[in-house]
């Protein structure tokens, strides 16, 4: 195993939360870490930050899985609406969410 994927996996295992993802009949536990941007709005001279829904999940976890799916973290349900990688190596996704 290269060492990015070991540092993953350990971030993973020792800091994420469980979840459930399921989509078509299929259903998985798996491990997540909140994500949270800088994104903020402006109002007026009001600035504005956005609650989102994003999470990191390892690739591996996420396969098999699409737009659509939906990801049960503590108790509340939330539907995968978009996903984006920002890492060079390509070893985890971080997942759009919306309210279920």
């Amino acid at each position: 195993m290269n060492p990015f994927q070991a540092a993953v996996d350990a971030s993973f295992n020792h800091l994420g939360i469980e979840a459930v993802l399921e989509q078509d009949g299929r259903r998985e536990t798996v491990r997540l870490l909140p994500y949270e941007e800088d994104d903020y709005a402006d109002f007026g001279e009001t600035r504005l930050k956005d609650r989102s829904g994003s999470y990191e999940i390892r690739n591996g976890e996420f396969e098999g899985f699409s737009k659509g799916a939906i990801l049960e973290v503590s108790g509340a349900r939330r539907k995968v609406q978009s996903w984006d990688v920002k890492d060079r190596v390509r070893l985890k996704k971080i997942l759009r969410t919306i309210p279920a």
